[in-house]
């Protein structure tokens, strides 16, 4: 509901740069950083202002090893002891940050008295790579077994013959270790005897991966943006401001330490099976032309001039998604083993045992094939105006309305009333009634992908979908429209003294039709609809329907999801924030801030796809008091600095539940031993600076210098780890620790 002010570096002398080393109290996290700032001059009175920054950040970990990893490290087959990743199969913690380096511009070159050009703009680039969930090689369905049997090939067969039998035998697995049970010594040596002498048309997972995997999923980002434009001032007083401007955002997926499973064996070149995998990439292009126009108008009525502002902006929004390498999305031919006729499905040489369909396409995320790639452009045109003045004296009203045309969904119109009363020097009245939107962008309209998720404590593959998509349709899914907002905000300014000042402002904001994705929607048991029956006949599933209408990897799909407008909210709160200057004579001054934040917001008429979880979260995910309190002291040459931030208690809903008649399903907070609970937290920052000469300076500083990680993840309190979380992933201050860095910085 407010405005943020930018302003721009415009020295057009001096140079700056900076050198900033930093490192996680736990060792690992390790960050890199140089910057630098210069002001160069154009011709007699422009300028260019150049920033440009590089920095690399280790990864970190919070983690500790699985329980099923642990037990297949302690009672596994030696194959599997000895390649069971370490010390974590699985890492929790920030991902590494390679290459991030940025440059911005920004320069104006005076073309009359009254008038110049200017231009802003950046380019920048980084690359991210974090892990994903282990798949664990006794039990990851789809990859090494079939439900409780092993997943095992034959390589003499195409993959899609109807009624044939497998010469392979039916291999039952030990099972996971998972649930914290010993693996069963007996069933483990069985097992590694039973692969162990395997025909050689016969072929499995484990043959190449007896440890299991974990994937490493990661992106590199391009990001670069130009403005341009001319401004001036007029001889009536009218100032004028013309623009033109572009923007683009790549992103290049990659993931690697997996595998196409639906390949099996002929993923395998030279002896070597593909792990690695370019899936495709997302981009947006924007472009934006605006012209803004500000007029004073002298009114006898008034006690000030009318400030009258209007323009006009027309901007194109195109999002584009790219292919993926083909070994990375495509259906091997091991993808379907069980025909298509469901009187004589095709078995392994036991007769009655079905065999198995392995996923497809790179394991985690199938990256984008060419049904899912395509391009979606959206223009749009909008025109506003803006009436300011002094009414009376001391007194301020504002009003503003624009007016948009979207090419997919239609117009829509709001408008902002504000006002500010001045009663005396020291204390003021403000507030604002205002409406607003936000548009779905192209991307939720439009995206396509698989990826593997855990859903109440187990790994599943969900599939993302557009809300066009006819399955989407199929389960009630509408043409996206916009979010509409109503914003009510009153509060006072009040300069209690010279040197303390105090503001309290009060919030309500009504959102409607908010976008968000849906819940997990089981679609693994849905028979396909009579519409769809020519492309997808019976036995064919939901699930497997998707796959042929062109979304890899969805054949082994538990669930999808897409962007919904499913739901409407209420936030209400406060904002507080006080500031005081002290001087303490000889021995230095200071400043104290105090902020405070109150948010409450509570879910009005949630969808059907809205679930009790989805409701939990919005509600009590985000802690609803929040506090900074800052210090600054100065003397001489010296600053130091101390933070204290706190945390108010938070929700992470995981109950689950989806029956209509279990009360808790409609428990909209914390079911202790269900969902995961967490009290309140404080975190505190240091810092010293020494500025010497004028020019050197010398920082040091610790970010939550009493190493919080946060509350144990609830989950591992009955002493099981399961996944392998220490601490909770939802801390809203994260659990990597305290941080401690130095800076050295010159001026010239």
């Amino acid at each position: 509901a407010g405005v943020l002010n930018f302003v721009l570096r415009d020295a057009s002398e001096g140079f700056a740069v900076e050198a900033r080393f930093g490192e996680i109290f736990e060792g690992d996290g390790t960050l890199n950083q140089i910057s630098a700032n210069g002001g160069f001059a154009l011709g007699q009175d422009g300028f260019a202002n150049i920033t440009f920054q590089y920095r690399e950040q280790d990864p970190t970990s919070r983690s500790t090893q699985r329980t099923d990893a642990a037990n297949l490290i302690a009672n596994g087959n030696p194959a599997q002891q000895a390649n069971v990743r370490q010390p974590y199969a699985q890492i929790w913690g920030a991902p590494e940050l390679k290459n991030d380096w940025t440059i911005f511009v920004n320069s104006a070159v005076p073309t009359s008295e009254n008038q110049e050009v200017y231009f802003f703009g950046n380019i920048a680039e980084r690359e991210t790579e974090g892990g994903f969930f282990y798949r664990n090689p006794n039990s990851r369905s789809g990859v090494f077994t079939n439900g409780d049997i092993r997943a095992v090939v034959d390589t003499s067969l195409t993959g899609n013959e109807s009624g044939v039998t497998s010469n392979c035998p039916a291999l039952t697995s030990p099972g996971s270790g998972g649930d914290g049970v010993p693996l069963d010594p007996a069933a483990v040596l069985l097992d590694d005897l039973a692969l162990s002498q395997l025909p050689g048309n016969c072929w499995v997972a484990n043959n190449v991966l007896p440890g299991g995997y974990t994937p490493q999923f990661g992106g590199q980002l391009e990001d670069a943006a130009a403005v341009i434009g001319i401004r001036g001032e007029m001889d009536n007083g009218m100032s004028y401001d013309f623009s033109g401007g572009i923007g683009r955002n790549n992103v290049d997926f990659f993931l690697n330490n997996t595998w196409n499973p639906s390949r099996g064996p002929d993923g395998i070149e030279d002896g070597q099976l593909q792990r690695d995998f370019s899936l495709g990439s997302y981009q947006q292009f924007e472009t934006n032309l605006n012209a803004d126009f500000v007029m004073p108008i002298a009114v006898d009525a008034f006690a000030s001039d009318l400030n009258f502002a209007f323009g006009a902006e027309w901007r194109n929004e195109q999002f584009q998604t790219r292919i993926g390498e083909v070994n990375a999305w495509e259906a091997g031919r091991f993808a379907f083993q069980t025909g298509s006729d469901p009187a004589n499905p095709n078995t392994y040489s036991d007769g009655t045992t079905p065999l198995p369909n392995l996923s497809i396409g790179a394991h985690g995320f199938a990256g984008f094939s060419p049904q899912q790639a395509g391009t979606w452009d959206r223009a749009n045109y909008a025109v506003y105006g803006d009436l300011e003045a002094d009414i009376v004296e001391n007194f301020t009203l504002a009003f503003a309305l624009r007016f948009e045309d979207f090419d997919d969904f239609g117009t829509t119109t709001n408008f902002k009333l504000a006002a500010r009363w001045g009663l005396t020097d020291r204390f003021a009245l403000r507030g604002s009634a205002s409406t607003g939107f936000r548009a779905p962008t192209p991307g939720q309209g439009n995206v396509t992908k698989v990826s593997t998720t855990t859903i109440q404590g187990e790994l599943q593959q969900r599939g993302q979908i557009p809300p066009t998509n006819p399955i989407a349709i199929l389960l009630g899914a509408e043409p996206l429209k916009p979010e509409d907002a109503t914003n009510i905000a009153a509060g006072v300014v009040w300069d209690v003294t010279d040197n303390l000042s105090l503001t309290v402002d009060a919030f309500w904001i009504e959102l409607k039709d908010r976008i968000a994705l849906t819940g997990e929607i089981e679609i693994s048991t849905i028979p396909v609809p009579p519409e769809l029956q020519p492309q997808c006949p019976p036995p064919i599933n939901l699930a497997q329907c998707l796959q042929i209408l062109g979304v890899p990897g969805a054949a082994d799909l538990n669930s999808v999801a897409f962007y919904t407008n499913d739901f409407a909210t209420t936030t209400t709160g406060v904002d507080l924030v006080a500031t005081w200057n002290l001087d303490f004579g000889g021995a230095g001054s200071g400043d104290l801030t105090a902020a405070w934040n109150y948010t409450k917001t509570k879910v009005d008429n949630a969808g059907s796809e809205v679930n009790r979880d989805r409701v939990v979260d919005l509600e009590n995910f985000n802690p609803q008091n929040r506090g900074i309190f800052t210090y600054n002291h100065y003397i001489g040459g010296f600053r130091f600095l101390a933070r204290a931030s706190y945390y108010d208690e938070w929700v992470d809903g995981d109950f689950g539940g989806d029956n209509p008649a279990d009360p808790r399903n409609y428990t909209i907070s914390c079911i202790p031993g269900d969902d995961k609970c967490y009290g309140s937290e404080w975190i505190l920052d240091l810092e010293a600076a020494y500025t010497f000469n004028d020019k050197w300076s010398v920082i040091v500083g610790a970010q939550n210098i009493a190493d919080n990680f946060g509350p144990i993840d609830s989950d591992n309190l009955d002493g099981t780890i399961g996944q392998g979380t220490t601490y909770d992933t939802g801390i809203p201050f994260g659990s990597d620790g305290g941080f401690w860095y130095f800076r050295l910085r010159a001026d010239f």
